[in-house]
C-alpha cells in the first residue's frame, strides 16, 4: 500500500508527495512521462528492494500503484502467453501490474486483477493521457480533482497541498472503473459491475462449508507479504473467523483489540477468542476523545459521516500501536456486515429494494464510507488494512444466498447464522451466538462522545468543510 498523485499535464507535485508521506515512508519519487506527471510514496510490503520503487516503467507504461495484487502468478502467466520472451526483474506485484497494462492493455488486464488498488499510469503510445483505475469493490480510495490540470490522488490532502480546495471539484473513481483523463475531458470505462445473482436452492447446510472454504481461500491469497503481519480481534465473529484462518499460516499470530471500557463484552469475547485460537492479544487502551481528537479523525479520513469519524478514532490508536510494534499489514472484518445485511437499519432497505439488491447496494455504498475510512485511518501510520471478506469469489457466493440461509427468523437482527454455522467447530460458542454490535457501541464510545460534543454530526460536517470544502 502506498500513496499516489498524478497530473494530466506537467506540474510540480513535490508538496503533494510530501503530504502523502505517511502512506509510504520508505521511498518517494516523481517523474514526467509522455506529458503526464506521476508521484509516489512507497510502503514496501512486497519485494521491499529499491528495484520495485515507483513510478515504475515497463515498456511504454509508467505506473504509480497503491495496493496489493493477490493473484500475481495468474497475471504473470497471462502476460507470458502474449509475450513468451518476457523476463521478470522483481519479485513484487508492481511489475506484474505494469506489465499487464503494457502487454494486455487495460481492457483485458483490469478484469484479471484480483486485488485492492488505486492505479494511475501513462503510456507513451498515448501521450498526454493520464489513466486511472480503482479495484472492483473500492477498497482503496482514488480521488479526481477536476481543476486544471486534472489530478488523481489517494487522499484529498494531496490536492490541498497544491493549494486546491476540494468540495464539488472532487469526484471519486467508482469501484470497477478505469478513466482516461486528457485536457479537461474524462472518459469513463467499466470493467466490473457488482451483481447479486440469487441461488434460491442454496441451503445453509450447503452454504456454510462453501463459505468457510471461500474465506479460507481468501485468507490464503492475502497472506502474501515480505513484512510482519498482525490482525484485529474485536470480539465479534467477523474478525474471529479471519484470525481462525490466519493461524494456519501464522501460529501465535499477534492480534489487537481496543479497550475503552475494561468491563465491555467486546473485550471479554476478544480475550476468549484469543485464548481459544492460541493467539497473542494486545489490549490497546483508548482514552475518551476530545473535540480536537475527533477533528483529527475527520482530517485523517476526509469524511464528515458520524459513524466513520467515531470508528476512526480507536482505529487511529490501534494503527499507532501496530506500527510502533513493527507491523505494516493488518487484517479486518470490514465488508462482512454488508454481505449479511446485519445492520438494524438494513430491514428498511430490504423491504424497499429486496434482499439481494439491498445487500448489493450496501456493499457498493462502502466505497465512499467504510472502505476508505479503513484505508486512511490505518495508512495514517503506514499500516495496510486487508479485507478478506471482499474476496471476489466470497462476495459472489455471499450475495447469492437466500435470506433464510443467512439468518434465522427467531434470532436477533445482527446474528450471521450462516457464518456461525461455518465456524461452529472453530470458535467459542458465545462468539458464535453474538448479535451484531456496532464497533463504537461495543467499545462504549457513543456516550463518551455525546458528553464531549452536544451535536457531533454538525461538528463533523463543519470540520470537514473547514478542512476540505
Amino acid at each position: 500500500m502506498c500513496g499516489i498523485i498524478a497530473a494530466a499535464g506537467r506540474l510540480d507535485l513535490t508538496a503533494a508527495v510530501a503530504a502523502l508521506e505517511h502512506r509510504g515512508p520508505d521511498a518517494h519519487h516523481i517523474v514526467e512521462e509522455a506529458d503526464v506527471t506521476l508521484g509516489h510514496t512507497r510502503l514496501a510490503v512486497q519485494d521491499p528492494a529499491s528495484r520495485s520503487d515507483q513510478p515504475y516503467r515497463d515498456g511504454p507504461v509508467t505506473l504509480v500503484y497503491n495496493g496489493e495484487l493477490f493473484n500475481a502468478p495468474r497475471v504473470r502467466a497471462l502476460v507470458e502467453a502474449v509475450d513468451p520472451r518476457r523476463t521478470w526483474s522483481t519479485t513484487g506485484d508492481t511489475e506484474v501490474v505494469a506489465a499487464a497494462l503494457a502487454v494486455l492493455g487495460p481492457e483485458s488486464a483490469l478484469p484479471e486483477l484480483d486485488g485492492m488498488y488505486g492505479l494511475a499510469w501513462t503510456d507513451t503510445r498515448r501521450p498526454g493521457v493520464l489513466m486511472a483505475a480503482r479495484d472492483r469493490h473500492g477498497e482503496v480510495p482514488l480521488h479526481v480533482h477536476r481543476g486544471a490540470p486534472l489530478l488523481v490522488a489517494s487522499e484529498l490532502k494531496a490536492f490541498r497541498a497544491l493549494g486546491r480546495r476540494c468540495g464539488k471539484a472532487v469526484v471519486d473513481v467508482p469501484p470497477g472503473e478505469w478513466w482516461e483523463l486528457h485536457g479537461h475531458a474524462v472518459t469513463r470505462h467499466a470493467y466490473h459491475r457488482l451483481t447479486a445473482t440469487p441461488a434460491p436452492k442454496l441451503t445453509r447446510q450447503a452454504a456454510a462449508p462453501a463459505l468457510r472454504h471461500a474465506l479460507a481461500r481468501s485468507v490464503d491469497r492475502r497472506v502474501i507479504s515480505d513484512v510482519p503481519v498482525c490482525a484485529l480481534l474485536s470480539g465479534g465473529i467477523d474478525s474471529a473467523a479471519i484470525v481462525a484462518e490466519l493461524v494456519r499460516h501464522h501460529p501465535g499470530l499477534t492480534t489487537y483489540t481496543a479497550v475503552l471500557d475494561p468491563r465491555s463484552a467486546d473485550l471479554r469475547h476478544a480475550r476468549e477468542t484469543a485464548e481459544h485460537l492460541g493467539v497473542r492479544l494486545v489490549e490497546v487502551d483508548v482514552r475518551p476523545p476530545t473535540a480536537d481528537d475527533l477533528s483529527h479523525a475527520v482530517q485523517v479520513i476526509e469524511q464528515p459521516y458520524k459513524a466513520q469519524v467515531e470508528i476512526a478514532w480507536p482505529c487511529l490508536v490501534l494503527a499507532a500501536a501496530m506500527r510502533a510494534d513493527g507491523y505494516r499489514v493488518t487484517y479486518t472484518g470490514e465488508g462482512s456486515d454488508e454481505l449479511w445485511a446485519s445492520y438494524g437499519f438494513a430491514y428498511r432497505a430490504i423491504r424497499e429494494a429486496g434482499w439481494y439488491e439491498a445487500r448489493r447496494n450496501l456493499i457498493a455504498r462502502q466505497a465512499v464510507r467504510n472502505f476508505p475510512r479503513v484505508n486512511k485511518a490505518f495508512m495514517a501510520y503506514g499500516v495496510e488494512g486487508r479485507l478478506p471478506f471482499l474476496d471476489p469469489d466470497l462476495v459472489t457466493l455471499a450475495l447469492s444466498m437466500p435470506m433464510d440461509t443467512v439468518r434465522d427468523a427467531d434470532t436477533p437482527t445482527g446474528r450471521k447464522a450462516v457464518l456461525s454455522a461455518a465456524y461452529a467447530d472453530a470458535l467459542p460458542p458465545p462468539v458464535l451466538r453474538r448479535a451484531k454490535v456496532a464497533f463504537q457501541d461495543g467499545l462504549g464510545l457513543k456516550p463518551v462522545i455525546t458528553s464531549a460534543l452536544p451535536n457531533p454530526t454538525r461538528y463533523y460536517r463543519a470540520e470537514h468543510s473547514r478542512l476540505y470544502g
